[in-house]
Formats: structure tokens, sequence, C-alpha cells
């Protein structure tokens, strides 16, 4: 059995042999490899005789199973020993050994030679780390959290429990969530110790400047030995070799044991390194301004400015914090001042920022002062939820001194803050005023840019927001990537338009995309909250139960993004049943979610709707249904008008035939409001399953039941009612008033006992056989379990009572 240190070998091979008689262990060890059989000592007499040893040796072994553990530290002559066991075939052999460790030639010639199979332990995948940790934890892994835990353990299951051990984890109502930072444990400290080994100094000084600065484009003497004992990685990259330690925990115990003084000598050596190149990459300036930061050297505000605003670009917005107060310390002015603002925005952390712009802004004329103004009012939407004050800032900040390219930002974002609050008629009238201005420049494209997009997005325009979209991406080039919260924003109006016309797989891919992204707990529990949506839209109701709650996980005390969290928590929760969690859930809204417009109001008012409606409410669930359906965004209407079709009034769902919004998904709502016959309902039930909407098929196919009994067509009520049991099946237990009247078609014993069998493939013969019957009995009580259920052949009968199973 192969596999790296703390791959589980030993525990293993303990394992297997557990419940044997007669083991023998061997334990090798490095000492004991100086002494021929040292490693077999006391397994053997004390005094050798004369001649033969390996003779001698293998006699003296009487236990029918032998473990030798660390195989490849064995001496010459006990591999020796195993190697003639094996062979005689009287003593069951299990070895262990490390991977990348030599071993000698007669424990290699065991595999080598086919006298033993060999098993290689391979590190655990990234869905078994999470099997495990949900084993081990008793709840589910936060998905940033998992990924940490996949990077630092690398598969390995001893690092994985140490990592555990570390005390690294939070138990956030039943999700666990990394938070902190990490402390190796004594054990995890000692065992990659071991594994690194004795270093010279020349081998020392490498791995110290690749455990700080990694990966690093090194040209050192001692790299081949280093990539030889497995320590690095060597990849090319262009006409350089870029240099990594071979496993992140490496960096960790190579750096604590690190003194201060020894620390920031590395730091200045590796900033000074970097600054003789020219530092050409584009991250440099943020390594190099981190390095001379916590090497003591003297700050440089311009350097520690443009770091700040990198670090606020790849999410260390703590980082991203320090350096900008170090740069305002060293004498930084006003763009570092308002990106602390901003970065403090970032944070959650509204209030402060909010002190930040108020007084950097008392100071300010002219386009400086627009360009606080611009930043403040965002805050104050969507961190205060204060649109009135937010408008009031912006136009407080023409000053009559101001360029037209700040004219321009100002109604860019007045228009975004406008949007937000509903109002997309006069959000389109600020756009429009802002482009008759002149040419944009590249950051009122990007704040125009987005803008519209929201805009074309809640209105339904699919068509115009994929062209505006094409174009804007085309302008910006290579440089969107340059923007994360513009492109997060992008993604955003992109997922909506997705859901608004039913294309529920690139809903979700967008949504995970995004968060695979942006490692920024806002980001991912806003995007956590889109892929709840379009899951519980797909009938996987309990994995949209669990996505929200992952996302309400990484929630601030206060957050605009909490309304979409929270809501898709308590709408999936309405749904299962759940009637009491719904309720919490949306009273907890009612003090997290910060009220900024539809975007954020309209999923909670969704998730009343169904909570209602799972009380029994049907008359304020409908009512509720009915203010979702008086949204100025038409996207929004067009569900709350549905919803009251799924709760049964489609005379009030009218207004569905008067929207405009674009894509195949509205043309199946208006006809389901206006489905005229049971067979309309069919058809209904048939385009939302071909859209992946099974419960919304589910809902049709139980009106269209309901309407075939009112009309005394009994066998196609039937039908309609298997249909909706078939799809309510892939719902994960989602109920919702379209389906509480639906009644399992019932069976007798004896035609159950026949269906069981017909469904399994039996023939009438055959059936008839086993139960003793007739033929002609058998297709009788088979016809009459065809009319009762409404199903025309064995293979609809097998996936209805496999339904009636679950």
């Amino acid at each position: 059995m192969a596999g790296p240190a703390g791959a589980g070998k030993s525990r293993l091979v303990s394992q297997a042999v557990e419940e044997l008689d007669g083991v023998a262990w061997v334990r090798a060890t490095a000492s004991a490899a100086e002494i021929p059989l040292g490693a077999f000592a006391h397994l053997l007499p004390p005094t050798p005789p004369a001649g033969n040893p390996l003779s001698w040796a293998a006699s003296a072994i009487d236990a029918p199973t032998l473990v030798v553990d660390d195989a490849h530290l064995l001496d010459p002559v006990s591999a020796a020993l195993v190697h003639r066991l094996v062979l005689d075939g009287r003593v069951r052999v299990l070895a262990t050994i490390r991977t990348g460790a030599a071993a000698p030639d007669a424990v290699v010639a065991l595999w080598k030679d086919d006298l033993v199979p060999r098993l290689d332990l391979e590190p655990l995948s990234p869905a078994e780390t999470e099997d495990v940790l949900a084993a081990a934890l008793g709840g589910r892994i936060e998905t940033a959290t998992l990924a940490r835990f996949c990077e630092s353990s690398q598969g390995n299951p001893l690092y994985l429990r140490e990592l555990v051990l570390s005390g690294v984890l939070r138990d956030v109502g039943g999700l666990w969530l990394w938070h902190g930072s990490l402390t190796l444990t004594s054990t995890l400290r000692e065992t990659i110790a071991a594994r690194i080994g004795d270093l010279t100094a020349e081998e020392r000084e490498v791995v110290e400047l690749l455990a700080y600065g990694e990966p690093l484009g090194l040209d050192s003497p001692v790299l081949e030995r280093l990539e030889d004992r497995q320590l690095i990685t060597v990849q090319p990259d262009g006409r350089r070799l870029q240099v990594r330690l071979a496993h992140p925990l490496y960096g960790e115990v190579i750096r604590d044991s690190c003194g201060t003084l020894r620390t920031r000598a590395v730091l200045r050596r590796l900033a000074a390194m970097i600054e003789a190149t020219g530092g050409r990459r584009r991250e440099d300036v943020l390594r190099v301004a981190v390095w001379r930061l916590d090497g003591g050297a003297p700050g440089d505000p311009a350097l520690l400015t443009r770091a700040a605003e990198q670090a606020r670009a790849v999410r260390d917005l703590a980082l991203a914090e320090r350096l900008a107060r170090a740069a305002i310390e060293a004498g930084g002015g006003f763009s570092v001042r308002l990106g602390l603002g901003t970065i403090l925005s970032y944070q959650d952390r509204y209030a402060e920022a909010e002190e930040v712009f108020r007084e950097l802004e008392s100071g300010l004329t002219g386009d400086r002062r627009v360009d606080c103004a611009t930043t403040r009012a965002l805050n104050l939407l969507w961190g205060l939820g204060r649109l009135d004050q937010a408008l009031q800032v912006l136009d407080a900040a023409d000053d009559g001194q101001i360029s037209v390219d700040a004219r321009q930002g100002l109604d860019f974002v007045a228009g975004a803050v406008t949007a937000y609050g509903g109002d997309l008629d006069a959000a389109t009238a600020r756009l429009d005023a802002a482009e008759r201005l002149g040419p944009p420049s590249p950051r009122g494209i990007r704040a125009g840019g987005v803008t519209r997009a929201l805009v074309l997005a809640s209105a339904g325009r699919a068509t115009d927001y994929r062209n505006w979209i094409a174009n804007l991406m085309a302008t910006l080039g290579a440089d969107a990537d340059l923007y994360p919260s513009m492109t997060s924003s992008l993604v955003e109006a992109q997922i909506r338009i997705a859901l608004s016309t039913g294309d529920l797989p690139e809903a979700l891919r967008l949504a995970d995309h995004a968060r695979s992204q942006d490692d920024w707990a806002r980001s991912s529990a806003q995007f956590g909250a889109y892929r709840a949506t379009a899951l519980r839209l797909g009938g996987q109701v309990r994995a949209a139960l669990a996505a929200a709650a992952e996302a309400v996980a990484l929630l601030p005390r206060t957050s605009a993004v909490a309304g979409g969290c929270l809501g898709e928590l308590a709408h999936a929760q309405a749904l299962l049943g759940d009637v009491a969690a719904a309720e919490a859930t949306l009273a907890r809204a009612a003090e997290q979610a910060v009220p900024v417009g539809p975007a954020t109001e309209v999923p909670l008012q969704l998730a009343r709707v169904w909570t209602l409606a799972a009380r029994g409410d049907i008359t304020g669930a409908a009512e509720t249904a009915l203010s979702v359906a008086a949204s100025p965004y038409p996207t929004y209407a067009m569900i709350g008008l549905h919803d009251l079709v799924r709760l049964g009034h489609p005379s009030a769902a009218a207004r569905l035939t008067e929207l405009a919004v674009e894509g195949p998904l509205l043309p199946l709502l208006v006809r389901h409001a206006t489905a005229a016959t049971p067979g309309d309902l069919d058809e209904v039930s048939l385009g939302f399953e071909t859209f992946g909407m099974p419960l919304h098929a589910a809902e049709a196919s139980a009106q269209a039941a309901l309407a075939y009994r009112d009309a005394g067509l009994l066998r196609r009520a039937r039908s309609a009612e298997t249909r909706a049991w078939t799809l309510t099946r892939r719902c994960q237990g989602a109920r919702t008033l379209a389906l509480l009247d639906l009644e399992i078609p019932g069976l007798t014993p004896r035609q159950r006992e026949v269906a069981v069998l017909a469904a399994r493939g039996l023939t009438n013969r055959e059936i008839a056989e086993r139960l003793v019957l007739s033929i002609r009995t058998v297709a009788n009580t088979l016809y009459a379990v065809y009319e009762r259920t409404g199903v025309n052949d064995r293979a609809a009968l097998a996936e209805l009572l496999d339904t009636r199973r679950e």
C-alpha cells in the first residue's frame, strides 16, 4: 500500500487486520535502518546462530500475517527477509511505503515482479473531502470554505483532520465557515516539518523566499535539489521559471519558524528583487507594497495607494484597508481617502464609510466633489437604504464648476439609484440625458453601461440587453476584467434575463461561475441567492433550501442582499411545508434586510405569498401576489401575476397579456392564465416540463385533473393525476396549493400485486403462473389497473409505482 505521509496507510492496514489472529507488526524507522534486521529485532531470538541469517530469521517468524509499516525505511537485510517471506508463501505480508521515497531493491521487487499487488492511495477528491468533512462535523460546509480545505489539505486525510482540529471553522446555523486565520496544530506542524526535513543554508534561503513571495521567477543552483525532494514545483513561464512550494502548508510552517527580524529581512529582499526587474507584472505593485510595509521600510503613498486599489479589486478587503490607512499616514491625499471609504463600504461598514465620505466631501468642489458624491450615494443606497438622501447628495454635487465628464457621471449614478428604486422610465431619461452630453469617459462607459444593463434586464428587454452587452464588452475589451464590481453587476443582469426567459440552466451556470470568480462574501451571498432561485424554479426545492441557507450564513448584520437570500430561504421552507421556519425567516428579514427597491423587496414578497398559502391563508397569499404584480419591474410583475394563476385565480392575472417581457416563458404563462379547457392545461404542463420546471408542470396537470373530473372525464382525470404525481416526485418534497387536492391513484391489494409484477416486466402468463391465476384474470386485473391509474403500458406503470414508493 503506497501513499504520501498522512494518507492513512497505517490506519487502513490496521483496520484490514483488526479481526485477524496472529498478526505481527514491524514498524521501520530511519534510526533502525542502520542496523541489519533492526526493525525485526522484537520478533527474533536474542542471539543469531552462525550461518545464513535470512534462513534463521525467516524460520523465527511464526505469525500467519506480517504487517510491515514504512517498508521503504527497512535496512537491506530486513528488506531481503520480507522478500523471502513473500516468496516462501508461508506468511501473508501487508506492507506500506511512502510514495516518492527511495525503497530498498528487495521491497521494490515485491510489486515490480508481481509478487504482491500494489494499492496506491490517491488524494481525496473535492467530493470525497466534502463527504469526510460533513461526516466529521455533522453538518454542511460552505462552498468557499470547502475550496480552502481542499487547497490547504491537497486531499491528505491527516492534513484535513489537523486543519479541522486547528479551530478555524465556525458553525453558522448548521453551516461550517472558515473564520479567522489558520493556526497549525502541533501534530500538523511537526508532520510537515519532518516532511521538509533538514535544509542547507542555500536551500533554506530559497524556501523562505517562496514562503513569503511565491510564485517567484528564481534561478538558483539548489532548485534542482529541492525539486528532486518534491519540496518545490517548477513551471516554465515564457523565458522564466515560476517556482512554488509543493504544498500550501509548507509555507505556513516555514513562516512560523521565522522570527520578526528574519521575516523583515526576507520581505525587504523580495521587494528589492522585484523592483530590480522593473516590476513588470500587474500584481507586482501589490506584492512590493505589502513586502515593504511588513518589512518596516518607509511608506511610499503613491505605491500604497495603487496597492490598496489592487487589493480592493481582488477582494482582499482587510489588506486593502490596511494599505489605504498606511498610505494616508504616509501623506496620501484625496484618492486614497476616497478609496478608504469604498473599502469600508465593501466590508459592510456602511456607517463608517458614510463618515469618511461626508467628512471628505465637505471640503471639496468641482469634479472631486462629484467623485466623492457618486461613491457616497451608492453607499447611502446599498448600505443604508437611503435612496432619497442619495439623490439629494448627487443633486447637490453640481456646483456649476464641474466638467462634462463629471456631469455625465452624476447622471449615470443618479440613473442607477433611480432604477434600483424602481422608476425605470426616470432612470432611462437620466441615462439618455448623460449620453446627449457627448461621448462618455472610460469611467462613464462603465457606470452608464451597468445602469443601462440593469434597466433593460429589469424591463425584460432581452434582445436590447444582449445587443447592449455585446457592444459594451467590445468597447471595454480586456479592461473589463479590471473592474470586478462592474462585471459582477453585468452578470447579475444577465441572470435576470435568463430567469425571465426561462433559461434556468444558463441562470444556474452564471450564478455558479460568478460565485467561483469572486471571493467576496457579499457577492457569494448574492449569487448564492440567484442559484437558489434557479434551483427552486427547476423543482430542486431542497437543493434551493441548502443554497439559500449557505447564502444567508454569509450575510453581515444588515445588508441589501439579505432580501434575496432570506427571501429564497423562506420561499423554499414554505414550499416544503415548514411554515414556522418560513415565518421566522421573514421576521429575521425585517431586521436584517436593507430595503433598496424591487430587487431586494420582491423576493421577500414572493416568499410571503407561499408562506401564507402554506398556512392556509389563500386570500392573504393572493393579495400579496397582487402587490408583486404591481411591481414597476415587468419581470417581477410577470411572476406575481402568474402566482395568482397558481393560486387558482387566473382571472386576476389578465394583465399578463399586456406585459412586454421578451422570451418564450411569458407566452406560456399567458397560456396558463387563459387556459379554457383541461386539454389546454395539459399542454401548459408539457410546456413547463420543457422549460425544466416540474413543479409548475405538476400544478398545471393537477389543475387539469380537477377540470377533467368536473367534466366527468374520469379516465383523463386519472391520467392527469398520475402525471402530476410523477412530476411532483422530481420536486424534492415540495407541496403547493394546486397539489393539495391531488389523490394518489388507489389500487386494491390484488391489483397492486399484479401491477408490481407487470411493472417489473413480467408477462401476463408469468404473472398468472406466479400468483396461480388464470391469464384472463391477470389481463382483466391489469386492465382495471390501467383504468384506475390512467396509464397505458407497463413502463408508465413502473414509473407511477416508483413514485408511490417515494
